[in-house]
């Protein structure tokens, strides 16, 4: 990764900077930054005191970015890794390697649980970098990064305690840095959700339907929903199942057969339209109204 700005902690923050008015003046002209996605994230690690890796509750090894937090870990910045949409999956689901990831917090948006914890550790975390930083800090900020559609707009939303950043079941949807006030002394940075640099392709049948299935890539820009939507039925069959009271036994040609005809996705001929439906079944996944487990 290309190397724009270094900030950390400590004597090796104090001696990147001369002081905290370039990093302010740099704050004040974010939104008119134009870069691409990735670029955008690594400035936002590089710029912020404090990391928010907001990450899919229902696939939380699936949605870290090593890429990120391998930056993170370089710049010696303090990271927090926000398991949202907690009210879509079942603890007992959770992997032992995940629970060990720390500090964490797992938070549900929609329920407006975990929301406080999330806050009393920022708040925390920023008292022990101003105590052992030996410049003096006016302002921490926190930057927030994930995977697209992990809601990431909704957690700085949540926190704030009103809408600041713009929200979308879109994947995508946030295009800049956008910037708000969680306390006087405490700022907040939303970016673009970013797909790690390996995982990307435009080409790949098999990384396009993971990114759709997590919510990386839209429904509606998806060339093979039907494809993806086999993918997630097969490992978690039982779950379409209930959602939609259909027995397909975990066949995702019997799913949307029976759905389609069920809504009435019909084409000429009597016959299921099986994009129309199968991009309907990835609305309902992405839109987080299936509960996985």
């Amino acid at each position: 990764m290309s190397i724009m700005y270094g900030y950390s902690h400590g004597k090796k923050h104090a001696s990147s900077m001369t002081s905290r008015g370039r990093k302010s003046k740099k704050l004040e002209n974010i939104s008119k930054q134009k870069k691409k996605y990735p670029l955008l994230a690594e400035m936002i690690v590089k710029m912020s005191d404090i990391i928010l890796e907001v990450l899919d509750s229902r696939a939380i090894e699936e949605t870290r970015n090593p890429e990120i937090e391998e930056l993170i870990k370089k710049e010696n910045k303090k990271i927090i890794y926000v398991f949202n949409k907690a009210d879509l999956i079942d603890y007992k689901t959770i992997s032992g390697k995940t629970v060990k990831l720390n500090p964490k917090v797992f938070v549900s948006c929609v329920k407006r649980s975990g929301i406080k914890e999330l806050r009393d550790k920022i708040k925390i975390i920023s008292t022990q970098i101003k105590e052992f930083s030996d410049t003096r800090f006016d302002r921490v900020t926190v930057g927030v990064v994930g995977y697209p559609n992990t809601g990431k707009s909704s957690v700085i939303n949540i926190l704030i305690g009103k809408k600041v950043a713009g929200t979308a079941p879109e994947a995508g949807y946030t295009k800049g840095i956008q910037k708000a006030k969680l306390t006087t002394g405490i700022v907040l940075l939303d970016s673009p959700g970013i797909i790690p640099n390996k995982e990307y392709s435009t080409s790949d049948s098999r990384l396009m339907s993971q990114q759709t299935k997590l919510g990386a890539r839209s429904y509606n820009q998806t060339k093979d929903p039907e494809t993806v939507v086999s993918a997630i039925v097969k490992e978690y069959p039982a779950v379409f199942d209930k959602f939609y009271n259909i027995i397909s036994k975990g066949d995702a040609e019997v799913l949307i057969e029976k759905l389609g005809r069920q809504k009435g996705f019909l084409k000429k001929g009597n016959e299921v339209n099986e994009d129309r439906t199968a991009r309907f079944i990835l609305r309902d996944w992405q839109e987080g109204k299936i509960r996985r487990g």
